[in-house]
């Protein structure tokens, strides 16, 4: 693996907005930064009490609250927790970014469990979301290579009686490369010709 697959932290944006709402809103918002606050040092039972009063208080953020406390499930090694909190979270939000974190995530945990089929999904979701992250297609041709590494043998496959979900994993895979070669012509080619290449 070239680079370390790494879970998306805190989305801090997310957290000024429910700063900026109204004064009767403000004890979640504190709950909330309060909790990160205490997942940053590492404190996680403390963080998830921080998360679970932000919760009760308010309706507004619910989305981000459910996603930090599954971080920390997540932290803690309470893989299901975190899936069931990214679930809800998922479920609350229409916000792209989050969406994205949330899928990301996922296929961190898919991957760290050596569930490398939830893993490709999870991150090919997240490409779905924001097709030019790169960690995440670092990640999904991982996942996709230890699919490949785990998946039973053609004869195996041939007595089973599948193996195209392969072939269109494979499609994705060479579909992502292409995008990215054309990309790289693309800039290359549309260079202005008086320009000086710096």
């Amino acid at each position: 693996m070239a680079k370390a697959i790494k879970l998306i932290g805190l989305p801090g944006g997310l957290l000024i907005l429910l700063l900026l709402t109204s004064c009767r809103e403000a004890s979640p918002s504190v709950d909330v930064l309060r909790g990160n606050f205490s997942y940053g040092r590492g404190q996680y039972q403390k963080s998830i009490l921080h998360y679970l009063g932000a919760e009760d208080a308010a309706e507004a953020g619910r989305d981000v609250v459910y996603y930090d406390l599954a971080n920390v499930y997540f932290a803690l090694g309470e893989g299901d927790a975190a899936l069931r909190a990214w679930s809800v979270a998922e479920e609350t939000t229409d916000d792209t970014d989050l969406l994205f974190r949330i899928a990301f995530n996922r296929g961190v945990l898919h991957y760290q469990r050596g569930h490398y089929d939830e893993a490709y999904r999870a991150f090919r979701q997240a490409l779905k979301i924001r097709p030019s992250d790169l960690d995440a297609k670092i990640n999904l041709e991982e996942s996709l290579s230890r699919v490949r590494a785990t998946a039973p043998t053609e004869s195996e496959t041939d007595s089973a009686g599948g193996g195209d979900g392969d072939a269109d994993r494979q499609r994705l895979l060479d579909y992502v490369r292409r995008k990215e070669a054309d990309a790289w012509t693309s800039s290359e080619s549309s260079g202005d010709s008086g320009a000086r290449d710096w």
